[in-house]
């Protein structure tokens, strides 16, 4: 079965097809079948996709209706027409490699791996010593990895690092970051009551724009009044600062990085307390039951 490799976006080529010889062919084959093998095994817990969510161990998520899923799947099944890699083609641009390990018995499974600038090989860096004379050569070569980053079944794709996903599909309506727009509205709320002067595109990092559109989507907000808001982070000994009384309640927005970040995982419900100890805890995941 052919390899193929997917590109960045600065490509106008999305897939080529990746030819090794028969003896090449057959250990790649057989290095992709156990390590799908070992995904399925230890990841054997499949779940739905929740963002926010970190999986345990022996969990992944899993995302139905994976669109990008197509291109992949057509290359599998007409390899020959996807356009050949060649000495004109850099390893640069190249984010993941892909084949289907037990085609053609099953052609809508895919193993997929990651593919990072660390795993380029350059002959041209070493000595080679040929006839007592070193030399250099204008080779070019890659290493595969030691695991899949995720599998492809038909329309469906499973997978444990939403990350890593996201630096080979565009994932963004699967998981949206804040805009600036975003964080402006969400500033504006009327729960909160915000300093002259305030910014926070200025202060938001990856972290602050994935928790805002957590908490647009969840709508909380817009449905629990800030003093019952309060009354909860007064059960979890959370430090919520608030202005005014009754409706006119605000929650007061910090101006330090730090305690936004707090604030927001509060809001985003990060928080809980121990049924024995009543110590607050910070959860690093959270599932609904």
């Amino acid at each position: 079965m052919a390899l193929f490799a997917i590109m960045n976006k600065t490509s106008a080529v999305r897939i080529y097809r990746v030819d090794t010889d028969k003896k090449t062919d057959t250990k790649i084959t057989s290095a992709f079948r156990k390590q799908e093998a070992d995904f399925e095994t230890q990841y054997h817990k499949v779940l739905p996709f929740e963002a926010g969510y970190i999986p345990s161990s022996d969990e992944c998520h899993s995302i139905t209706g994976f669109q990008e899923a197509a291109p992949l799947l057509d290359a599998i099944n007409r390899s020959t027409a996807i356009p050949k890699w060649d000495n004109s083609i850099g390893l640069d641009t190249v984010t993941a490699m892909f084949m289907a390990p037990d085609f053609p018995n099953n052609k809508d499974k895919i193993a997929i791996q990651t593919f990072s600038k660390r795993q380029i090989l350059s002959a041209s860096k070493y000595l080679w010593l040929n006839k007592n004379v070193f030399s250099m050569s204008d080779l070019l070569g890659f290493n595969l990895d030691d695991k899949l980053v995720a599998i492809i079944d038909g329309q469906r794709i499973k997978f444990r690092s939403f990350t890593n996903l996201r630096s080979i599909f565009d994932m963004n309506q699967y998981f949206a970051i804040a805009t600036k727009t975003d964080l402006d509205n969400f500033t504006k709320e009327p729960a909160f009551d915000v300093p002259q002067g305030f910014n926070l595109d200025a202060v938001a990092d990856n972290v602050i724009r994935k928790k805002v559109s957590l908490i647009n989507k969840s709508g909380i907000l817009k449905s629990i009044p800030v003093s019952k808001i309060l009354s909860a982070a007064q059960n979890l000994n959370f430090p919520l600062i608030t202005s005014g009384a009754g409706p006119a309640m605000k929650i007061t927005m910090p101006t330090s990085k730090k305690e936004i970040k707090e604030l927001l995982d509060f809001l985003d419900e990060d928080y809980f307390n121990s049924e024995l100890t009543q110590v607050r805890y910070r959860s690093n995941s959270k599932r609904i039951a």
